[in-house]
């Protein structure tokens, strides 16, 4: 019995590799994207003028994570003339190389509804839990620059009945978006 934990104990110690080498994530890229495009959906009356912004950082295998902000002014939905903002945190895999890098992402955050009645005679703001889906492709002009596009589906349960708000709210935004990249190595 003891040979053989001495035996178990040899071959774990010649088996363990440079611990620093373990430890290693590898290399990280970041995306910097600024967007514009359109929302419209199944709760939107009209399709309007998008703007924002998404930040993220992938590992070299092309998971990772992504902030996405998004705002559309002046959306009708009904009677009502409503400011919406998201806020998403997402998890994203981008594909790590290449002319051009599908990605995909989902994930949850705030939605901020603003608005009222037309006229407005009681204005309101919500912050609502959101969902958020989609996907696009990415096209390297560059080391450090290119041109995203992408189509995301945006859904929160959230109900208002004394707002009048649409109940369920969901939306799809279809953008395009200058990046900026950067190399992170640890």
């Amino acid at each position: 019995m003891r040979r053989l934990v001495v035996w178990a104990l040899a071959a774990v110690a010649l088996s363990a590799g440079d611990a620093r080498a373990q430890l290693s994530m590898g290399s990280f890229q970041g995306y910097l994207t600024g967007h514009v495009g359109t929302i419209g959906g199944p709760d939107l009356s009209e399709r309007k003028v998008a703007g924002g912004g998404a930040v993220s950082v992938q590992e070299s295998n092309g998971w990772g994570a992504e902030f996405d902000f998004g705002i559309a002014s002046d959306v009708a939905a009904g009677r009502q003339v409503l400011d919406v903002s998201t806020y998403m945190f997402n998890g994203s895999w981008i594909k790590p190389g290449g002319l051009v890098r599908p990605f995909a992402v989902a994930g949850g955050g705030v939605m901020q509804v603003n608005g009222c009645d037309a006229p407005c005679t009681r204005p309101a703001r919500t912050y609502d839990f959101g969902l958020s889906a989609g996907g696009g492709a990415y096209l390297a002009l560059h080391d450090i620059f290119g041109i995203r596009a992408d189509a995301r589906y945006f859904y929160s349960s959230a109900d208002h009945p004394d707002l009048r708000r649409p109940e369920n709210m969901s939306f799809w935004r279809v953008s395009i978006g200058a990046t900026f990249l950067w190399s992170i190595a640890p």
